[in-house]
C-alpha cells in the first residue's frame, strides 16, 4: 500500500486537468474579447454614421449670433444712461452726444479691430426755452391756446416779442412776384405744392416780414410741428431768424378773414449752430471694394436720454464689432461701422457722410480728417434704429421702397432678415423704408439699404396684438422721444432677438 504513490498520481492527474481547462478558458476569453472589440467598433462606427446624418444645431450653423451677448449690450446702455445723467438727462447734440461718442471711440480703440476716425461737421440746434403766446385783436382780443390752436414750427426762428402788428395775407407764396407788401407785418401764408415751407418763410423774411404764420388745411386738427429748414442742411446754408408759427384752419380763418386784424406774438426760442461728429470704424480685413456699412445714430432728442432711441441700435452695433474682433472673425467684405450724429436734427450726420463721399463736398475738417472709404466701394448699408421697444413688433424694412438703383440690393437685405426670423420661427412684419432714419441718404444715392427695428410711436392694432403679443391700442414705444426713455424702457426679449438678427446680417452679407 503505497499511499504516497497513489496520492502523487492523483495530484499529477489533477494538475494536468487544471492546465487544460485554463488554456480553454483563456482561449474563449480572447475570442469573447475580440468579439466585444469588434462589436464596440461597429457600434462606434454606427454612432458616428448616425450622428453624421443628423442635422447640426442652429448654434453650430450660426455661431456668431450666439456669440453676441445681450448682457454686454445692456452694459453699454447703462453707460449711455450714466452719460445722459451727467448732461441734463439727454444725449442730444447740444448735451451728452459728445461724451457718448468719446465712449464709443474709447471702446473701439481698447477692444476693437478697426481704424477709428472722427468726422466733424456743423449742426443747427433749435431750443425752446419758454411757452409761446399768440393773440389777435379783430377788434375783440382772442388768445389762442398753445398746441391746440397754434404752435411754433421747429427751427422757426429766434425768440421775438411782437405787439399789435398788422397782417398781410399772402397765401401760397413761392416767389416775390406772388407777394405784396409784407414789410413790418405778420405774413399769413398757406403751404404750397410748388415750394417748401422753408422756401416760403425765408422769402417772406427776406421781404421784411416780422413773423410768418402758416394756416393748415381743414383736414388737419392740430398745428404743424414740421421743420422750417432746408432738409439737407449744411454749414453755410441759411436758417430762419423771424418766428414761424402754424395755426389750425379755424384759427387761420380769423387771421385771414377779419378787417384791421392786429396780431401779437411772443416766442422764446433760439437757434445755435454747433460742432458735432460721426464716429467711423473702418475694418482692416475683407474686400474693400465690397464694403458693408453698418450704421446707427448715437444722439438722442433733447427731451430724454434716448436709451431705446437710439442707444439700443448704437450699443448693438458697438457690441457686434467688439464681438467679431474678440472671436477673430474674418469677413469676406470689409466692415465699416458708423455712429451718426445729429440724426434727431434731420439725419444730418449720415447726410454729411454721403455728401462728402458721394459728392466731394468739403468743410474745414474734411482734408484734415479724411475717411478712407470710397462711395463706390459701399455695397450696402445696414441701419439699426430702436431695437428694444417695450411693446415691440419685429419690423423688417421693405426693400421695394428703395430707389430703382438700390431696390434689388435692398430686397436682398430684406430676404436675409426674413430668413433669420423664419429660421427661428419669430413673428415679424414688413415696414416701409421711405424716410425717418439714416438709411435715407444711402438709398437716395443708389446704395442698397435695410435693417430691423422694434417700432416707435406707431399704435399696435388689435390684430397685431393677437399675432405679435403686447398691448393693443398702445404705442410700440410709449416713451418715444420722452424723458422716460431710460433703461426701464428696454425690452430685453426684443433686444436679444433683433440684435442677433443684426449680427446674422452683418456676418452673412
Amino acid at each position: 500500500h503505497d499511499s504516497s504513490n497513489i496520492s502523487g498520481n492523483q495530484q499529477t492527474y489533477n494538475a494536468d486537468s487544471d492546465s487544460s481547462a485554463g488554456a480553454w478558458w483563456a482561449s474563449r476569453s480572447r475570442d469573447v474579447l475580440s468579439l466585444f472589440t469588434v462589436l464596440l467598433l461597429l457600434g462606434a462606427g454606427l454612432g458616428i454614421w448616425v450622428y453624421g446624418t443628423l442635422p447640426t444645431s442652429d448654434h453650430d450653423e450660426h455661431p456668431h449670433e450666439y456669440a453676441l451677448s445681450t448682457a454686454r449690450i445692456h452694459e453699454h446702455l447703462e453707460r449711455l444712461e450714466d452719460i445722459a445723467g451727467q448732461h441734463n438727462g439727454s444725449r442730444s447734440v447740444a448735451t451728452g452726444h459728445a461724451a457718448s461718442a468719446d465712449y464709443v471711440v474709447a471702446q473701439l480703440r481698447a477692444h476693437g479691430n478697426c481704424d477709428v476716425h472722427v468726422q466733424r461737421f456743423k449742426s443747427p440746434v433749435w431750443t425752446v426755452n419758454g411757452e409761446p403766446r399768440l393773440s389777435v385783436r379783430a377788434p375783440v382780443r382772442v388768445d389762442f391756446i398753445h398746441e391746440a390752436d397754434f404752435g411754433v414750427m421747429r427751427y422757426g426762428g429766434n425768440g421775438a416779442n411782437i405787439a399789435d402788428a398788422p397782417v398781410a395775407v399772402v397765401g401760397a407764396a413761392c416767389a416775390a412776384a406772388d407777394v405784396g407788401d409784407v414789410s413790418g407785418k405778420v405774413a399769413i401764408a398757406r403751404a404750397s405744392s410748388h415750394c417748401t415751407a422753408f422756401e416760403t418763410a425765408f422769402l417772406l423774411e427776406q421781404l421784411g416780414a416780422r413773423a410768418v404764420v402758416f394756416v393748415r388745411a381743414a383736414r388737419y386738427t392740430a398745428p404743424s410741428r414740421a421743420r422750417v429748414r432746408i432738409v439737407d442742411w449744411k454749414e453755410g446754408d441759411p436758417l430762419m431768424t423771424v418766428p414761424v408759427l402754424s395755426v389750425t384752419h379755424s384759427a387761420g380763418q380769423l387771421l385771414e378773414g377779419a378787417d384791421g386784424v392786429r396780431v401779437s406774438i411772443a416766442t422764446d426760442t433760439r437757434i445755435d449752430v454747433v460742432e458735432t461728429r460721426n464716429v467711423v470704424c473702418v475694418g482692416r480685413t475683407g474686400d474693400a471694394a465690397h464694403t458693408v456699412l453698418v450704421g446707427a445714430h448715437l444722439d438722442s432728442v433733447a427731451a430724454g436720454p434716448g436709451i431705446n432711441d437710439n442707444g439700443s441700435g448704437a450699443a448693438t452695433a458697438l457690441e457686434i464689432h467688439l464681438t467679431l474682433a474678440r472671436i477673430r472673425f474674418r469677413p469676406n467684405s470689409r466692415l465699416v461701422f458708423a455712429w451718426w450724429g445729429a440724426e434727431e436734427d434731420g439725419l444730418l450726420g449720415s447726410r454729411h457722410f454721403a455728401r462728402v463721399l458721394a459728392h466731394g463736398w468739403k468743410n474745414r475738417w474734411t482734408d484734415r480728417e479724411p475717411i478712407p472709404v470710397r462711395w463706390s466701394d459701399i455695397a450696402l448699408n445696414l441701419n439699426f434704429d430702436m431695437l428694444a421697444s417695450p411693446n415691440y413688433i419685429a419690423l423688417v424694412h421693405n426693400g421695394t421702397d428703395a430707389s430703382q438703383a438700390a431696390r434689388a440690393g435692398s430686397q436682398r437685405i430684406q430676404r436675409v432678415f426674413e430668413d433669420y426670423f423664419a429660421r427661428h420661427e419669430f413673428p415679424y412684419q414688413l415696414t416701409d423704408m421711405r424716410g425717418g432714419s439714416d438709411f435715407l441718404p444711402f438709398i437716395e444715392n443708389g446704395v442698397p439699404a435695410g435693417g430691423v427695428l422694434a417700432g416707435a410711436s406707431e399704435i399696435k392694432s388689435i390684430d397685431e396684438r393677437r399675432k405679435r403679443g403686447g398691448m393693443a391700442r398702445t404705442p410700440l414705444d410709449p416713451c418715444y422721444h420722452r424723458e422716460c426713455d431710460t433703461l426701464l424702457n428696454i425690452n430685453l426679449e426684443a433686444l436679444q432677438r433683433l440684435s442677433r438678427a443684426a449680427m446674422y446680417a452683418v456676418s452673412t452679407l
